[in-house]
């Protein structure tokens, strides 16, 4: 009975870190910018996880002496991540 309270609380926590309010009332041009403003907080979030996720591969590399290059993981990660962004970011408008 808790999980299904607890869930609420979650999403309703998500709805209100991304604005999805009612958007009813809003215009075109600013129901546009509010979705825009979503998908870039998405996209801040995801580099926020590239950037973790290179210095735990880094870390863990050191760490327990792997016989490989960690570039192998990140430089393909960050390469993908930056044409994704790219693109996003040339076809926005």
């Amino acid at each position: 009975m808790n999980a299904g309270r607890s869930n609420l609380r979650v999403r309703d926590l998500i709805r209100h870190g991304l604005h999805l309010d009612d958007e009813a009332a809003l215009s075109d041009e600013e129901r546009s910018m509010r979705h825009r403003r979503r998908v870039e907080t998405l996209i801040y979030f995801c580099w926020g996880l590239i950037v973790l996720k290179t210095f735990l591969v880094i870390w863990a590399v050191h760490h327990y002496a792997m016989p490989f290059n960690p570039m192998w993981v990140v430089g393909p990660t960050v390469t993908f991540a930056f044409v994704a962004t790219a693109a996003y970011y040339w076809l926005r408008d």
